[in-house]
């Protein structure tokens, strides 16, 4: 299976989808690795296996959406549209920009799917019994399965229902019965279980986290692709 990552961000968070994207491309070989941007041109050195995309004109999510001005930027909804951005690619891996890879994770990419169209780790806070709830921070997406139906549900959902957390309420709703339970050692954060080893460690409570020892250690690091 190819190896594509994706990440998105706005321009005030460009050094840090950097510094996320080097962590990945330190410890894992990647065929394409693709930055949703709000320009033509990243204004920090990347590596020939990284592309951005410029999004910033984007016609999926409407201005006067619902779920489109709020403390998370519309960015985070790119992840939904990604089966229409990606024509080409069967399966793709979203990494929020807070995450840091700290081990090869090139098998997850082979991972059986199951039919399932997603894979994502679970929130043990807000699981209940009669439904899990999933955190959309590291999303494995079959992307030929969420083509159609699903991503135009996806997509009319966020933009027409109001959402406390976005598109990851919006996955939940519309994927229910078809994610993939994936170990916590994918998404290791402060909503997720807490493994005993991780392979992506996950900031999203951490408001600070760029001063966290862990992102300096890739902050200092050289992009290993242009050492080898």
């Amino acid at each position: 299976m190819r190896r594509v990552a994706v990440y998105a961000g706005t321009r005030n968070i460009y050094h840090e989808m950097a510094v996320a994207a080097r962590s990945l491309l330190w410890h894992t070989r990647m065929d394409r690795v693709i930055f949703l941007t709000e320009d033509d041109v990243f204004p920090e050195p990347l590596p020939g296996v990284i592309e951005c995309v410029n999004v910033s004109g984007q016609t999926f999510f409407p201005h006067d959406g619902p779920n489109y001005n709020s403390r998370w930027t519309y960015m985070t909804l790119m992840r939904l549209a990604l089966p229409k951005l990606l024509p080409d690619e069967r399966r793709a891996l979203w990494l929020d920009v807070d995450t840091i890879v700290t081990e090869d994770i090139g098998d997850l990419f082979d991972t059986d799917m199951n039919g399932c169209c997603v894979g994502a780790v679970r929130e043990p806070e807000w699981s209940r019994p009669c439904r899990v709830y999933y955190n959309a921070g590291v999303l494995l997406m079959d992307l030929d399965a969420l083509r159609g139906d699903l991503c135009e549900r996806l997509i009319q959902r966020i933009n027409s229902v109001p959402m406390d957390f976005k598109d990851q309420d919006a996955i939940n709703d519309v994927c229910k019965g078809r994610i993939l339970d994936l170990p916590a050692v994918w998404n290791a954060g402060e909503w997720t279980a807490k493994p005993l080893e991780s392979k992506i460690t996950h900031f999203a409570a951490d408001r600070e986290y760029t001063r966290q020892p862990l992102f300096k250690t890739y902050e200092r690091k050289n992009w290993r692709e242009n050492d080898e």
